[in-house]
Parts: structure tokens; sequence; C-alpha cells
């Protein structure tokens, strides 16, 4: 998978270019459907593919991956990370189940408890150290990868910054 930062000047945002196979019917149904749309290739299956995530539901509860991705999404990896765990950690693949049971085992990562205990829910992690300690955390994860249980950071290497 490449991505491609787009030509135009001022423009920000990133393509990613991703290589698929599909059966000749449905590539001769996607050009029809461009024709039909008066849109390029590219613009039909971007649109197929939004259509299909705005319409999987999730749960019981009826939201879509639409709803959630709309939570989730970040331009800011460990940001992203943190928000799928919390949002969907039905999602997360091996490796990012253990970076973020990491996360959760490591107190500098989250704000203490009005009793000064680590007490790792929700509204208490701090986004902004996990974001600064992230190639720290993910050395980390890395070096301790055949470890059979999850092995925190030290305290003493990470610095929280303080919630407000």
């Amino acid at each position: 998978m490449a991505t491609k930062t787009s030509k135009r000047v001022g423009e920000s945002s990133t393509t990613v270019s991703v290589g698929i196979r599909i059966d000749p019917k449905i590539k001769f149904a996607l050009d029809i459907m461009g024709r039909l749309q008066k849109r390029s290739l590219t613009a039909v299956i971007e649109w197929a593919i939004s259509n299909a995530i705005a319409q999987q539901t999730l749960d019981v509860d009826g939201r879509t991956l639409a709803t959630v991705l709309d939570k989730v999404w970040s331009t800011d990896e460990s940001g992203r990370l943190v928000l799928l765990a919390l949002n969907l950690p039905e999602a997360l693949t091996y490796d990012e189940l253990r970076i973020w049971e990491t996360i959760k085992a490591t107190s500098g990562f989250w704000k203490a408890s009005p009793d000064d205990t680590f007490n790792p829910v929700a509204e208490n992690i701090n986004v902004l150290t996990v974001s600064l300690y992230w190639p720290d955390l993910l050395s980390h994860v890395k070096k301790f990868k055949t470890s059979s249980t999850i092995v925190p950071m030290n305290e003493g290497d990470i610095i929280p910054f303080p919630l407000k």
C-alpha cells in the first residue's frame, strides 16, 4: 500500500493506493455505474465502499461502522489506536491489543484518581502523554513481544502531562 501526497497547492490530504483483484463482471458493472453517475472508476469504488461502511451494523444497538469511524478516525496513529480501543476493542489486531494492554498497564499514561490511585478508565487516559511517548511505547512493546505477559513501561521513563 502506498501513500501519495496530493500535487495540488495548499491541499494537505493524502490518498492511499490499494491494489485489488475483482471479478471481470464486477469491473464491468463498476465501469457502467461510472458512466451512469458520470464518475471515475475510483470515485465509484469509493462511493460503493462508503455506502457499505454506512450500512455495516456493529452490534444490537444498531451502531454502524460509519458512526464509530467518525469517533475513531484521527490522523495521529496513537490517538487513533486509543480511540479504536475505547470504541471498538473487538476490532484491534493482536499487535494493537498488545500496545493497548501496555498502555492500560502503564500508570504514567493515566490521570490519577482523586484518591491518588491508578484507575485505567476512559475518562482518565492522558492521550497527549501517549502521543508524546508513542515511539518509546512501540519500542517497548516490540522489546517484550515474546513475553507471555504484558510488561508495563517504567514509570520513571514517562513524565505525565496534567489533564485540564
